[in-house]
């Protein structure tokens, strides 16, 4: 059994809940989160993206019970705060959707966690390990005190990268995530620092800046200075994709490029990670998908055998979330 504490219980944070009560040795010990209670169970049972919760959920002095199974609320804003060591906690992960460095992972440590997962990309990527499933897990040891999982957009798109690398060569790539909107958008026009991003999420598509290119890079080192990255927000909640634009070093076929990325994401480096898809999805269709990515065989393009173009789908978060649970039950022989 793996007892595991989040900190933020937003998008992210109640994914991986929602998910880990499906699993017998995972045990959510604590939430950490500034908002009300109440409003936080209230979400955790309904939500407008994946529907009602089916599990029993009561509410308690201390937090709530779920399935009989106890898990404590406070609100620890950070690890100065905290005291993991009262809670038996095995794994903190920092669910709060803010960058994180490495002095307040490490804080976490002192505080009594054993280890620490970041939900997000590290302030620094120099001095935090940053694994992306299906791309670099040779590389990166689950023993690693301090984790990051990066960002959804790396996950989706790394690993069919590393195989693309490895199989034709990449000369230059560039990426535009076509992502739902978040809670970090606008309902209506307002105000705030910025510009695009502070107009109405709902009615508009927004382009913005990312880092995307970055965490693969830190995944991909082959990759530097190769990549380029955008992103545009689009009107819908949930259920996102990458537009993946690659410039290679051999020369192939659309139908060769198919029948290569169909074949290896059957096999055990990516299966269960990506997926291969030649029916026609649309966006509502890989809503609580648990696969990174799911490649679009019919959208796949070809121009003069070495300029290829792909089209990647995901969950905004379900996803991530997913592999973030994987890692956790990879861990429990850690703590026996």
């Amino acid at each position: 059994m793996v007892n595991v504490s989040l900190v933020g219980f937003g998008r992210v944070g109640r994914d991986i809940f929602r998910q880990s009560l499906e699993e017998e040795n995972i045990n959510i010990v604590s939430v950490s989160d500034t908002a009300d209670k109440d409003n936080l169970i209230y979400l955790l049972k309904y939500d407008s993206i994946y529907g009602k919760l089916n599990h029993e959920v009561h509410n308690s002095d201390e937090g709530i019970l779920v399935n009989g199974k106890k898990t404590v609320f406070n609100t620890w804003k950070n690890a100065d705060e905290s005291d993991w060591k009262s809670l038996n906690t095995d794994i903190v992960i920092l669910a709060t959707g803010k960058p994180q460095n490495l002095d307040e992972a490490k804080n976490h440590i002192s505080k009594g966690a054993k280890k620490v997962f970041i939900a997000s990309t590290p302030v620094d990527f120099s001095n935090i390990p940053l694994l992306v499933s299906g791309c670099n897990d040779e590389t990166i040891s689950l023993e690693s005190d301090i984790i990051s999982f990066g960002s959804n957009t790396a996950n989706a798109v790394g690993p069919i990268l590393k195989v693309i690398e490895s199989e034709y060569g990449i000369n230059e790539v560039f990426l535009t995530t076509v992502h739902g909107y978040s809670n970090s958008n606008r309902l209506a026009d307002v105000a705030g620092a910025g510009f695009r991003k502070n107009r109405a999420a709902g009615e508009n598509i927004i382009p913005s800046i990312t880092n995307s290119s970055k965490v693969i890079e830190s995944a991909l080192p082959i990759l530097k200075d190769k990549i380029a990255s955008f992103s545009m927000t689009v009107p819908v909640p949930d259920g996102s994709t990458i537009d993946l634009t690659l410039n290679l070093k051999t020369k192939t076929t659309k139908d060769e490029v198919n029948s290569y990325l169909e074949k290896i994401t059957e096999n055990d480096s990516l299966k269960n990670i990506i997926g291969f898809t030649y029916d026609p999805i649309v966006s509502s269709d890989v809503v609580g998908n648990s696969l990174s990515g799911i490649i679009d065989g019919l959208s796949t393009m070809c121009i003069d055998e070495d300029k290829l173009k792909l089209i990647i789908w995901f969950d905004n978060g379900w996803g991530y979330a997913s592999r973030i649970i994987e890692a956790v039950k990879s861990t429990e022989r850690q703590f026996e």
